[in-house]
């Protein structure tokens, strides 16, 4: 299994799901500089990402989701509970979580590693989430 790696930044947004906010929809993208892993930039030169995130009333969370490259697509699921919380700046809140790659398809059928997460989200629900990646692909 080839070793790849990544480190990209997605902006995008968050929103709720429903009335209380116990769970919200994540829509975000990043380019593919040059130098990252030439695979990842096969067929596209800019990943997205959507997710489901689960809230709870102490700050954490879980989430599921997946990341879309041109050669194919990452499916991951949150290694126990990420987690939010305020900043000095009153309207950005900030948190982290690392999630576990559950497969996927095209060239990550298969596929294995994790993606560490720190990320913002704004009193717009701007989202802006600082990734770093180790995949096995299959």
């Amino acid at each position: 299994m080839p070793e790849l790696r990544y480190q990209l930044t997605f902006e995008g947004k968050v929103a709720p799901d429903d009335d209380m906010g116990a769970q919200m929809t994540i829509e975000a993208t990043a380019p593919i500089p040059a130098g990252v892993d030439d695979v990842l930039r096969q067929n596209g030169s800019s990943a997205s990402m959507s997710a489901t995130v689960e809230t709870d009333e102490y700050g954490g969370f879980t989430e599921t989701g997946e990341i879309r490259f041109g050669a194919g697509v990452i499916r991951y699921v949150s290694r126990g509970e990420g987690f939010i919380e305020e900043t000095e700046e009153p309207d950005i809140q900030q948190g982290c979580v690392i999630r576990r790659i559950d497969g996927g398809s095209g060239i990550f059928e298969g596929a294995t590693g994790y993606i560490a997460s720190t990320f913002t989200v704004d009193e717009d629900a701007r989202y802006r989430d600082s990734q770093s990646a180790v995949i096995f692909a299959g």
